[in-house]
């Protein structure tokens, strides 16, 4: 009877130990492999949306680095021949760094503007930077001021010296005043060995000395 006991114990055991495990269907196969939870209510492959996640991450990051390397945006300053502004970079949102004012032979600088649109006006106080951006200075033509050497002349009045005359760089002089000289005929102005009438245009570029031209 003992004996008996002992080899169906031992028969239990050993199907227990040898047995055959159940088939895996394709839905318990569905079930390991998909997933719920976080990911909403429905099944997802929770590898894929691990790997979108991390991907989705990297991507962020690399950005946010190479915006802080690259600092953004450009700003380009267009002089119309005018000295060499350098360019900016700014992150979105920014203000942009109002540059020293540039430089123009014969012109003054007033202002930088948007778009080739002299109205569009840049403030560099409130205008902020929304992406690459070039800015354009205007220009208007110089005043420049004029004085007179009457080279032994005198004004009609009398006077020895002439009140300077302001005239404007790429016009023309204008009236200009004619002096007197005793036992002379007065025949025009010079500068540098060209005579300047009123119909003349203004090329020089700065304050300069006009001379009386005496026919003695």
């Amino acid at each position: 009877m003992e004996k008996h006991k002992e080899d169906g114990h031992q028969e239990e055991n050993y199907q227990e130990e040898n047995q055959i495990p159940e088939a895996v269907t394709p839905e318990v196969a569905r079930k390991k492999w998909f997933g719920r939870g976080i990911y909403g209510s429905k099944d997802v492959p929770i590898r894929l949306l691990d790997g979108l996640i991390a991907t989705f991450i990297i991507a962020i990051v690399a950005m946010v680095f190479y915006f802080t390397m690259n600092g953004g945006y450009t700003v380009t300053f267009h002089t119309f021949g005018g000295s060499e502004v350098a360019s900016q970079k700014h992150r979105y949102g920014e203000l942009a760094a109002e540059p020293y004012v540039p430089i123009k032979p014969g012109y003054q600088f007033e202002y930088w503007y948007q778009e080739e649109e002299p109205n569009m006006i840049w403030n560099f106080s409130v205008n902020k930077i929304g992406g690459d951006l070039t800015l354009y200075a205007h220009w208007v033509p110089a005043k420049i001021l004029v004085k007179f050497d009457l080279n032994g002349g005198t004004t009609t009045e009398g006077m020895e010296v002439l009140e300077p005359k302001e005239v404007v760089f790429n016009e023309t002089y204008g009236e200009l005043p004619t002096p007197v000289k005793e036992r002379a005929t007065f025949s025009g102005w010079e500068y540098s060995g060209a005579i300047i009438t009123a119909d003349s245009t203004v090329w020089m570029t700065g304050e300069h000395v006009l001379k009386a031209v005496w026919n003695e």
